[in-house]
């Protein structure tokens, strides 16, 4: 009776990233995990899926693994174990959302997870060793397994008690229990991804070198190689007789392997199919790049319905088209076109062979077309296939630090922090903490499409990565220009910059200003308020726009001066306006009087905000040199105000007070004003033992070292202020990425004050 063959049972819809990890439990659940930080559990009972389905959380990055543990004195329903980029380890009761344990498991990401004897499981990493650790105990590992030079991708526990590794430095090793190396196999050219048990003493391994290879543990001998994929091998399951192999990978597809060779190849609409499992009831499991998991079955009475696989098949045939658009080939023909002689010596001609485009040449010496290879690659957006010391990533980027010194590579993943990944390149180069600024806003511009933004932001904000200021948001700043740093040249090589001395003003920028027209048109039918002509208030805000000059004419600059006498509470929307409008440098110039200065001075001393708004104003104004000038002019009464705040405030007047002292450093620089400077000095670090915005801490940090560097008068003052010292905090209590720029800034402090 002929065998029929596997065809999609179903297909399982629930996660919204990369399904990278599957494992089954004894009764053919499944459990899959995500690059969406989630794990999902698809419960199974009797004989098919219930459609119920449990969502883990837990992590706050990538998750990358998973295994099940079955029932313990302990956990009596048995525990799902799930590992991630975060570094951590979860283990949940199935069933549960949360898990009822959390442990920092590695340096780095846990790639793999698999169960071992009794209560215990495997662990490996990046960090380039391998755990075991018990389920009842993790405060640490029983064994640690080191010996590789490079990232632990996979790892086995072989029922003859060995444990087995494998890694991106392409070696195998074959471990005794008690962490003693019993061998350490050759013959992978690439990474190994995974591992499959087929009998007590055998397991086979898989690689990027498209190869499965098959073990003896004892002898350390390789007993045979699987040859079929055409791409890098991520996956191989195997049952303990090893009759039956199922792996996936890169070639877009899924293998079944029958006695080594290959018996069924299953195509699938996705770039890249990371992981593959078998079934108790021999269906096979996958999960890929397009978020979802599908089972497939070579049981009729288990086949989807009709509809569903015609729709799976026409999917498979439209993804091979897509991936023909993102690679920009043209005129790929079918395989019967091989059957036609070519025209010339070593012409090229495209192939389509089910879900891959095969290249070949034709030679005219033997009258024949010449395999050459598969065509790979694409949109590298979207590839997943980077790869940097054995470690996959979204990007690897080639960063030139200094003439005649070879570029460094620089690796980052899509979701990652940038802020993050730039201290990790920093430190694991040894490099300057003043390239963090840039190598983050490198990595920003070139591993994100650009923005669609409003014609008239033109700024980058390095501290933030925003644009634009949102009103009833949180405050996004932007400098003018990008401060102290050059853009970065066409072949991402990265320039050395600092931000300490900051050289250039920060702008308090845009909001919207259909907002703030309809909150002036609400205030002007107010009895309490002078009221003004609609058109006339429209004129005001186009003080804002690049229409200004028409403002200008039209008189608009005394009509705003005469809604800044509005009472208190209906002035804000006419303050909002001024902090726009002195960005415009005509404006900035007829604006900037002591007249204005006495409308708005009167809302320094209050916290509310109308002085969150002032400060804006404040700060905005240095932007241009009759503002500067102004700004210097009042500086003792700003001073004299930021003195007095014994409360902090919200975020947006946080930032608002920082930012204006932050450019009234920047001016001071300008000068030689050593008493004013000593003042700033002073109502910065009242303002560090009173505010707790990250955000704003950081602005009055970098301000404070702009002042350092100017004033050097200052560092012996600032060596006795012990509660300056204690503000700054080096060692970030977290990977939050603007806690990493107020340490990286207070190293750089502590060098300017010792």
């Amino acid at each position: 009776m002929a065998k029929t063959p596997y065809k999609l049972s179903r297909e399982l819809y629930g996660h919204t990233g990369d399904v990278r990890g599957l494992a089954v439990g004894v009764d053919g659940s499944i459990v899959s995990v995500s690059r969406d930080k989630t794990a999902i559990l698809w419960k199974f009972q009797d004989g098919q899926f219930t459609g119920n389905s449990v969502v883990m959380k837990g992590h706050n990055n990538f998750v990358s693994s998973v295994c099940i543990l079955s029932s313990t004195a302990q956990y009596p329903n048995g525990l799902i174990i799930t590992g991630s980029n975060d570094s951590n380890i979860c283990m949940y009761n199935p069933g549960d959302v949360e898990p009822v344990q959390k442990f920092k498991a590695h340096e780095n990401t846990v790639c793999a997870l698999k169960s071992s004897s009794g209560n215990s499981f495997l662990s490996s990493s990046w960090d380039i060793t391998a755990k075991l650790w018990n389920s009842s105990n993790v405060a640490k590992p029983e064994h640690t397994y080191i010996g590789h030079t490079a990232a632990v991708w996979c790892v086995a526990d072989l029922p003859n008690g060995s444990i087995v590794t494998g890694s991106a430095d392409k070696n195998v090793i074959v471990y005794l229990r008690n962490g003693e190396i019993l061998h350490k196999l050759e013959g992978h050219t690439d990474c190994v991804r995974d591992i499959a048990i087929v009998k007590d003493n055998e397991f086979l391994t898989c690689a990027n070198d498209a190869v499965i290879k098959h073990w003896n543990a004892f002898t350390g001998d390789c007993l045979g190689n699987y040859y079929g994929h055409s791409n890098y091998i991520y996956s191989v399951s195997a049952f303990l007789d090893g009759h039956l192999v199922a792996s996936s990978g890169e070639d877009k597809t899924v293998k079944v392997w029958r006695d080594g060779k290959v018996d069924q190849t299953i195509e699938l609409p996705a770039r890249s199919v990371w992981c593959v499992r078998l079934l108790p009831n021999q269906d096979i499991v996958c999960g890929a790049s397009d978020n979802l998991v599908r089972i497939f079955t070579a049981d009729p009475e288990r086949y989807a319905d009709s509809e569903t696989m015609q729709k799976f098949e026409e999917t498979v045939a439209n993804s091979m088209k897509i991936v023909e658009e993102e690679l920009g080939l043209k005129n790929v023909q079918e395989p019967s076109a091989l059957h036609q002689p070519g025209k010339k010596d070593g012409e090229t001609k495209l192939v389509r062979e089910g879900t891959t485009v095969k290249a070949y040449n034709w030679s005219q010496s033997e009258m024949k077309w010449i395999f050459i290879g598969d065509v790979v690659g694409g949109n590298p957006a979207n590839s997943s296939k980077t790869l940097h010391n054995g470690i996959e990533y979204d990007y690897v980027f080639s960063v030139d630090i200094q003439d005649g010194v070879p570029p460094l590579k620089l690796p980052y993943n899509k979701g990652q922090d940038p802020w993050v990944a730039a201290q990790k390149f920093i430190d694991d180069n040894q490099l300057s903490q003043m390239f963090l600024e840039q190598v983050a806003n490198f990595i920003i511009k070139n591993s994100t499409p650009a923005p669609v933004v409003n014609n008239s932001s033109q700024f980058y904000d390095p501290f933030t990565g925003g644009s634009r200021y949102i009103p009833s948001s949180s405050e996004r700043v932007t400098a003018q220009p990008a401060p102290t740093s050059s853009d970065l040249v066409s072949n991402s090589s990265v320039n050395t910059v600092t931000y300490i001395p900051m050289t250039n003003y920060l702008r308090l920028e845009q909001a919207s200003l259909d907002s703030i027209l309809g909150k002036l048109k609400e205030f002007n039918a107010k009895p309490e308020v002078q009221c003004l002509a609609e058109d006339k208030l429209e004129s005001i805000v186009k003080l804002a726009t690049n229409a200004h000059q028409e403002a200008l004419m039209s008189g608009a600059i005394s009509y705003l001066m005469s809604l800044l006498n509005w009472p208190d509470e209906f002035v804000f929307p006419a303050l909002d306006i001024a902090r726009l409008a002195v960005l415009q440098k005509s404006i900035n110039e007829q604006f900037c009087t002591d007249e204005f200065l006495s409308l708005i001075g009167r809302y320094l001393q209050k916290q509310s905000t109308n002085q969150m708004l002032t400060f804006r104003i404040l700060a905005n104004m240095f932007c241009h040199e009759t503002g500067e000038r102004l700004a210097l002019r009042c500086k003792d009464d700003v001073l004299n105000a930021i003195l007095a705040f014994s409360s902090p405030g919200n975020k947006n007047l946080q930032v608002a007070v920082s930012t204006y002292v932050l450019n009234l450093a920047v001016a001071l620089n300008k000068t030689s004003d050593s008493a004013t400077a000593r003042r700033l000095f002073d109502a910065t670090s009242h303002l560090l033992g009173t505010f707790d915005q990250p955000e704003a801490i950081f602005r009055l940090l970098v301000g404070l070292g702009t002042l350092l560097t100017a004033y050097r008068e200052l560092v012996k003052y600032a060596q006795t202020s012990s509660s300056l010292l204690n503000q700054l905090k080096v060692n970030p209590s977290s990977s939050d990425a603007t806690q990493l720029k107020i340490a990286a800034v207070s190293k750089k402090l502590i060098d300017l004050i010792y």
